[in-house]
């Protein structure tokens, strides 16, 4: 929500509504500090070069720290030292060749349209972050329909502006719609047309990793399975799909999965559905744990995943033996090659009979309620 609060101030005053600026007797007093010899006067110069450029590069390291939220390890690292290295790179080559400034095209009213059109870009990552809150605390409010609905909008705004339609107030001194403007705005007028499907349903692509996913029928344990298309899910009723396992004497999926993850997101859109996945998928109960809302079933599942799997990751699969409760297989991460996916359900499938009722009675492993 505060990264969504950001990009959204952000968009707004690249879009003209306000200026973003310091206290001009701030940075007058950096700039004279700044001036001073030595290595006080470096580091001052570098933090008035910081202050003076933050809300070009804020929405940039906002995603950047998004990211490494969700994911840790070496993301924030390598992250930040690219974004480094690609702020000081310009500066070092034209401490190097001089000569180049005087070939760098000047600043002025050509950058209007820049800034316009990044405005709505970053609008519309705003809803994307916006989204994501909302499917964490199940609010249902930005659905699919209306997360494409404004995006379609943004990005016709975007395109209408780019050929010379569409004018907003203090941007009278633009220059004259030339080709390159043409062809940015026919570009983002294609981008508008091609998720308008999505409003009836039909798949997006790589798209869906950043749409709210269309509502779904969570199947319930022990119902009859569907003959085509993408298998339904047991959702959050670990104890209860690994009953059914035992009964149907089949092996049991866990897929670890998140309201907000991307991944799981493009997985299920675009993995799934395809017929040698879906067909292999059959082969097992399935039950779908989320791990990243707010309740205490998600925080349950949180734990469950860690303790038992000794990970966070999301997706994250896991194959377990029915009879003895042990993980046989897994797997972490998403795989964008159908191929390879179904032969990890293949490969990995379990020959389960189901057990006798009593000797499972009396045997009965710890489950995910011990957590």
């Amino acid at each position: 929500m505060l990264i969504a609060l950001v990009f959204g101030a952000v968009a707004v005053s690249m879009l003209g509504g306000f200026e973003i600026t310091l206290p001009s007797r701030l940075l007058t007093s950096l700039d004279g500090a700044s001036r001073r010899d030595g290595l006080v006067g470096s580091l001052l110069l570098g933090l008035t070069f910081s202050l003076t450029a933050f809300a070009c590069v804020g929405p940039f390291l906002g995603t950047l720290l998004a990211a490494s939220v969700q994911t840790g390890g070496w993301t924030p690292v390598v992250g930040m030292i690219a974004f480094a290295a690609g702020l000081a790179t310009p500066f070092v080559v034209l401490a190097l060749f001089p000569a180049l400034l005087r070939r760098l095209p000047r600043s002025g009213v050509w950058l209007e349209p820049v800034k316009i059109v990044f405005g709505f870009v970053i609008l519309a990552v705003m809803f994307k972050y916006l989204a994501s809150v909302d499917q964490v605390l199940q609010l249902h409010l930005l659905t699919r329909e209306r997360f494409i609905a404004i995006w379609f909008a943004l990005f016709l705004m975007a395109s209408l502006y780019l050929l010379g339609l569409v004018r907003l107030s203090g941007s009278e001194s633009e220059p004259t719609v030339g080709l390159p403007r043409v062809f940015a705005g026919v570009a983002a007028l294609a981008f508008a047309t091609s998720i308008l499907p999505g409003l009836w349903g039909a798949k997006l692509g790589d798209i869906d990793s950043f749409i709210p996913p269309a509502v779904e029928i969570a199947v319930m344990p022990g119902a009859p399975e569907a003959g085509t298309g993408a298998p339904a899910w047991i959702q959050n009723q670990y104890e209860e799909a690994l009953a059914q396992a035992r009964r149907e004497g089949k092996p049991l999926l866990i897929s670890f999965s998140g309201y907000a993850c991307t991944n799981c997101h493009w997985a299920k859109a675009n993995l799934f559905p395809v017929p040698e996945v879906a067909a292999a998928l059959r082969n097992y109960v399935r039950v779908e744990l989320y791990t990243d809302g707010t309740d205490v079933v998600s925080h349950r599942n949180e734990q469950f995943e860690e303790q038992r799997f000794s990970t966070v990751a999301l997706p994250f699969y896991a194959m377990i033996d029915p009879a003895s409760e042990r993980a046989v297989a897994q797997q972490a991460g998403l795989t964008r090659d159908a191929a390879e996916f179904a032969r990890f359900l293949t490969d990995n499938r379990l020959i389960v009979t189901a057990p006798d009722t009593a000797s499972t009675e009396a045997n009965q492993p710890a489950t995910i309620a011990a957590f």
